[in-house]
């Protein structure tokens, strides 16, 4: 049995619904509507008339890339040519000692990059002549340095190439540029890489001379 309700309870009717609040203002709509808002301004890549990759939309701007040139394929040739100089006198640090681990990784990195930069040479026109060279009784060290050797060879050649096109008026096709670009790129991921082995070694020697003074 349930209880009985008593007879004061106040009844829904008499409950007042609630009021606004004194002093609020009404919201004004605005005067234009919001997809006139979303039509205004440049259009992205309307002022540059290039086309644009989501990589610089999420750089937050717009660049204009231009096509590649004779003069931009050389600049990158003296790039690579530097970070070989570098490489070279690497290897000609005194008392350079390498593991067998280390020599086998500057083996396939220099052969691949010389192989790419004979590539690049190649399409600019250039004689390349036979591939490098090693005689087995060669020290491991004389081997890399006849693959910087033949690189800085193989980057002289094409930049006295594309200086003949030039004077001439002549350009490498677009095509050629890109390939020589690319492979110029790669060669120098590897080479860059070459250089950060290298650098450790030169950094275990010094250490260990430090150590025995």
């Amino acid at each position: 049995m349930g209880k009985e309700l008593p007879d004061d309870i106040s009844r829904p009717s008499k409950i007042d619904p609630v009021k606004p609040i004194q002093g609020e203002e009404q919201q004004q709509e605005p005067a234009k509507p919001f997809s006139s808002f979303m039509g205004e301004g440049p259009k992205v890549g309307e002022t540059t008339g290039a086309k644009v990759t989501p990589f610089d939309l999420a750089q937050g701007q717009v660049v204009q890339r231009a096509g590649p040139s004779n003069e931009t394929v050389v600049g990158q040739m003296n790039s690579t040519s530097s970070v070989l100089g570098d490489i070279q006198n690497q290897l000609h640090t005194k008392n350079l000692k390498l593991k067998q681990s280390q020599k086998y990784l500057l083996r396939n990195k220099l052969t691949e990059a010389n192989s790419l930069i004979r590539t690049a040479a190649e399409k600019t026109g250039a004689e390349v002549g036979p591939p490098v060279a090693t005689v087995s009784r060669q020290s491991p060290i004389g081997k890399f340095l006849s693959y910087i050797t033949d690189s800085q060879a193989q980057l002289d050649n094409a930049r006295g190439m594309i200086a003949k096109l030039s004077k001439g008026g002549q350009h490498l096709s677009p095509g050629k540029l890109l390939l020589v670009q690319v492979k110029l790129a790669k060669a120098q991921q590897e080479l860059e890489y070459t250089s950060v082995l290298l650098g450790k070694a030169v950094d275990d020697i010094k250490m260990l001379f430090n150590i025995q003074i």
